[in-house]
């Protein structure tokens, strides 16, 4: 007899029928329907507890590694690392930037097209 595409149960006879009940999975199936938190939910979160303690080991490890590029430097690193800039005061700075007011140049007035206004006011 061809199995219907559209029916959840599938037929078995007495004989094979009382054979699945008497198997692993036919136990199982029954209890299942009775303690289906027991035999169904609980193994899956005790599963997600392990499997989450299990990957926090690989997770550790990759904090570790970014940890180890950006770690904290010792004085002495950081005395070599700033010796090669220069020191900078804000009032060298200000008068610096004065100077350079000061260098020789003229305003050359920009040549206009034919027609165009000068916009002097």
């Amino acid at each position: 007899m061809a199995s219907n595409p559209f029916n959840s149960k599938t037929f078995r006879s007495k004989r094979t029928q009382a054979a699945y009940d008497a198997s692993f999975a036919g136990r199982y199936q029954k209890n299942l329907k009775k303690h289906s938190f027991l035999l169904f939910g609980l193994p899956f979160f005790i599963s997600l507890g392990v499997a989450s303690l299990w990957l926090s080991n690989f997770t550790a490890i990759r904090y570790e590694n970014r940890d180890r590029k950006t770690q904290e430097l010792d004085e002495e690193e950081i005395l070599s690392v700033n010796t090669k800039k220069r020191a900078v005061d804000v009032k060298e700075e200000f008068y610096r930037m004065q100077g350079l007011g000061e260098q020789e140049w003229e305003p050359k007035r920009v040549p206009r097209l034919p027609g165009e206004s000068d916009n002097k006011f």
